[in-house]
């Protein structure tokens, strides 16, 4: 039973490790589009929205 929780365990660290690969590659993508302009929003929420559909597009893609 240990060595099942181990990697039971290894596995969700690698999922976790994965996600925040994925977040941290979606941030840098989304800096690169708002600093060149092709991203506008006065707010936080107003940037959600906006790009709210196309990560929800792009998840259901994969």
């Amino acid at each position: 039973m240990p060595g099942s929780w181990r990697a039971s365990g290894n596995e969700a660290r690698d999922a976790l490790r994965r996600a925040l690969g994925d977040a941290l590659q979606e941030m840098v993508t989304l800096s690169g589009q708002v600093s060149r302009g092709f991203v506008r929003a006065s707010r936080p929420a107003d940037l959600a929205r906006k790009l709210g559909p196309e990560r929800r597009a792009r998840e259901a893609a994969r």
